[in-house]
């Protein structure tokens, strides 16, 4: 026993002298295009859109065999242990097998085949159309997450700044106060106003502290994370037409409409095809006979061979083949409707998005102006306090005043690039998160 208890004292020496993985206290350095990667490879829609790429070409596959030989093979054992008897079966043994190879090929199907391998790729082409607006989605979100997080950073700063000034605030009071006689209401007032900050404080770290988790999911991390890149500040001009052509000719989802209308339009073909005649060869080999025994030895069994051209004609199946032709029409007359009703929506979107841009860039003139004028009535005001020439309520009101442009500056900051987002996202303008 006192040998198993230095054994034991011995082991867990060892656990707690072992030296144990450590995990880095560096939080993550996210830029933007390190985040739209990272959800690359977190996103389970971008995996899915593949995986219908894959399905595509697999249904396409699925197509060509129908134009490639088809060989059958076939081997049967039975036993007559029953049957009539009549000089017709006089001749009839017991046990009877049969083996055989059957080859049939299609010849000519008046373009069956053809236009749904054709449909079939270009429902290929739609998914990978599909699978290119998917990423576009990825990178948008991840953007507004991005920004999302980073504008309550911008937001819990200032909150911040604005706690720090009203401390100013306080310990200028408190100078004057050592220099000569202050009012009581003036210590109540500063103090309430100081202590109100807090909560302020308190709500944009819970603000931020939420929009980093959001943004942590979105990349499909759980480290620490820190936002390395800020706001985009240049806020290039943009030509209407330009970018509605480039909407048109760059926009994945409009692409994948306009190839779902050829899509439909093979699938057209393929089931006109189905009323039409059907020509294919076929040759087949049996080595078949019969015996009184279970086992039907090679002298009782021959070989056959034959060998010809079948012609398969549709005369009337219940009119399953037209009523799917009919359905097939409409198939297309949708999609050249969805096409049309997609061309208009996103143009609208754009337009809308244009506008949008337009009038922030005027509002961002104008913040930046009001913060500019903000900043310097505030350091004038404090001067003034200093002094005993303004009261503290004037004091808290520049200050106050100043906090706000602050935060309307950034407001427009995250409209703009949001507003960007959306312009890239469209027309596929200036984006390098590819």
């Amino acid at each position: 026993m006192k040998s198993f208890g230095w054994i034991i004292f011995f082991i867990c020496g060892s656990l707690l002298l072992s030296p144990c993985p450590v995990r880095s206290s560096e939080p993550l350095k996210l830029t933007i295009q390190t985040a739209i990667d990272m959800a690359f490879e977190a996103s389970e829609d971008l995996k899915i859109s593949e995986n219908n790429i894959l399905k595509k070409q697999s249904e396409r596959k699925e197509e060509q065999s129908y134009a490639l030989p088809h060989i059958m093979g076939e081997a049967g054992w039975s036993n007559n242990f029953e049957y009539p008897d009549f000089p017709q079966t006089s001749y009839t043994e017991e046990y009877h097998v049969n083996t055989g190879v059957t080859v049939s090929q299609t010849l000519f199907t008046f373009g069956r085949i053809s236009a749904a391998i054709q449909a079939a790729n270009k429902a290929i082409e739609v998914s990978r159309f599909d699978r290119e607006s998917t990423r576009q989605e990825i990178i948008y979100n991840t953007k507004l997450a991005y920004y999302n997080a980073y504008v309550a950073k911008r937001i819990f700063e200032i909150a911040e700044e604005s706690y720090e000034n009203a401390s100013q605030n306080k310990r200028i009071l408190e100078e004057r106060s050592e220099q000569g006689r202050v009012s009581k209401y003036n210590n109540i007032k500063i103090s309430s106003d100081l202590a109100s900050r807090m909560p302020a404080v308190n709500n944009a770290r819970a603000d931020f502290l939420s929009a980093m988790e959001t943004l942590k999911v979105m990349v499909g991390t759980e480290e620490p994370v820190e936002l390395f890149e800020g706001f985009r500040q240049d806020c290039p001009d943009f030509d209407r037409q330009e970018l509605a052509l480039a909407l048109y000719h760059n926009q994945p989802a409009i692409k994948a409409l306009a190839a779902s209308i050829e899509e439909k339009e093979a699938l057209i073909r393929s089931k006109t095809a189905t009323i039409l005649p059907e020509i294919s060869a076929f040759a087949s080999w049996n080595h078949k006979g019969d015996g009184d025994e279970y086992y039907v030895g090679r002298d009782n069994m021959d070989g056959y061979g034959v060998a010809g051209i079948e012609v398969s004609i549709p005369v009337w199946l219940g009119g399953i083949s037209r009523a799917k032709l009919h359905q097939a029409k409409l198939d297309k007359r949708d999609a050249e409707l969805q096409y049309q009703k997609g061309r208009e929506d996103y143009l609208l979107f754009l337009d809308k998005a244009l506008n949008k841009y337009n009038e922030y860039k005027k509002t961002l003139e104008a913040n930046e102006e009001a913060l500019r004028w903000a900043e310097e009535s505030f350091k004038y005001s404090q001067e003034l306090f200093a002094s005993g020439q303004v009261s503290v309520t004037d004091l808290n009101d520049a200050e106050l005043q100043l906090t706000n442009a602050k935060m309307n500056k950034e407001s427009t900051l995250f409209n703009l690039n949001i507003i960007l987002a959306q312009i890239e996202r469209l027309t596929l303008i200036g984006n390098a998160y590819e």
